[in-house]
């Protein structure tokens, strides 16, 4: 079904913007067929070449927890946390711990997905919905958001 993807830049009441975050299926990849992805910009160019005349996302990674990452002879699977059954995933930084960015084709969207953090013994006093995403450093992919995320994420491997 057509879903509404979302990107709004930073303001003075949304210090880091706010985007959606969104599962793609990727042609080019090193570890796993899906991704999951925070979207920071959208991004429509005009050219006219027909494989760039359209939607872009600007877009920053996230990787699957090792912790959820089992080997089954040569083949690498990802199982959801034995307590949540939700997959766990973190930011994916450069080794400047800046987080790493790409820009993805629209049409690479299969579904938008809820991260939920991962919430210590303490949440941080200024922890809010407006920047929980670069605030925490563990999400859980929210699979009671629908079933069809959990699934989904389990298909695409």
């Amino acid at each position: 079904p057509p879903q509404t993807i979302q990107a709004l830049p930073p303001s003075p009441s949304m210090m880091f913007g706010r985007g959606n975050t969104v599962l793609i299926s990727h042609k080019v990849v090193n570890y796993f067929p899906s991704h999951h992805l925070n979207v920071c910009a959208i991004l429509q160019p005009i050219a006219e070449d027909p494989h760039l005349n359209q939607p872009f996302l600007y877009v920053k990674y996230f990787n699957f927890s090792q912790s959820s990452v089992e080997n089954i002879g040569d083949l690498c699977v990802v199982a959801p946390a034995s307590v949540t059954d939700m997959f766990l995933v973190h930011r994916h930084l450069r080794l400047n711990q800046a987080p790493l960015g790409d820009i993805v084709p629209l049409d690479s969207v299969r579904q938008v997905i809820q991260l939920v953090p991962k919430f210590g013994a303490q949440i941080p006093p200024t922890m809010d919905c407006n920047n929980s995403l670069h605030l925490a450093h563990e999400f859980y992919v929210n699979n009671f958001a629908d079933k069809e995320t959990f699934h989904a994420i389990l298909s695409y491997q």
